[in-house]
């Protein structure tokens, strides 16, 4: 994760905070990312690499909810299939 966060945004690899939700940006990165090589979608950073995190209380519910709205055909069809996982990296 951590090479992840070293680097600038690029074709493969998009930061993105989170703020009361998953905002619809996120989506369409993913639809981005399902027309080409795939990618890295890293939550809880800013665009410019600076982790500013996501409450870990809230952190369950937003990959859930994440996957059910990826799983909506009405939002995406056909359904794709990622891996989630979740990084903690201690503040300094």
């Amino acid at each position: 994760m951590r090479n992840l966060l070293s680097n600038e945004e690029k074709i493969t690899v998009e930061y993105k905070t989170y703020q009361n939700g998953i905002q619809e940006d996120v989506y369409e990165t993913v639809f981005s990312f399902s027309n080409r090589y795939g990618g890295y979608i890293i939550m809880g950073v800013e665009d410019d690499g600076t982790p500013i995190g996501i409450n870990r209380n809230m952190s369950k519910d937003m990959r859930k909810n994440f996957v059910n709205q990826l799983n909506n055909p009405d939002r995406m069809s056909p359904t794709l299939y990622l891996s989630i996982a979740l990084s903690i990296i201690p503040r300094h």
